[in-house]
């Protein structure tokens, strides 16, 4: 694929996740792994499909509707897609919740292939678990 399809594809996958829409399913590939600070409670890499949507399943319900996603910047090169955003939220205990984020993505015959999620988690344990 080329880079700008990479790209688009990093982007329809950021769509999805703030509609909460299943079909991100579909953008993944069956073997993707996502990897998460050892700092965190979920920290290491989950592989696999299942485990991935898991993981993310999870970490929606950390959070009351709508999840607002604000894109900084992307970058791309290859079948790497580097994403800078931020995540405007309110946790399910009602606290208001922002936190920066890089996810850096590589992507694989059209579908992510592996996810490595950066992000202040000493803010998140705070204030998701605290």
């Amino acid at each position: 694929m080329s880079i700008e399809a990479n790209k688009a594809l990093v982007q329809e996958f950021f769509r999805r996740m703030q509609a909460g829409d299943p079909a991100l399913a579909e953008l993944l590939a069956e073997d993707v792994t996502w990897w998460v600070p050892q700092s965190s409670q979920i920290g290491g890499t989950h592989r696999g499909r299942e485990a991935v949507l898991g993981l993310m399943g999870w970490g929606v319900k950390l959070y009351e509707p709508p999840l607002t996603v604000v894109i900084e910047e992307i970058v791309a090169e290859g079948e790497s897609v580097c994403v800078q955003f931020v995540i405007e939220a309110k946790t399910a205990a009602g606290r208001p919740d922002r936190n920066d984020y890089h996810f850096a993505f590589r992507v694989r015959g059209g579908r992510i292939a592996a996810v490595r999620e950066y992000l202040d988690t000493k803010y998140a344990e705070e204030l998701l678990f605290s």
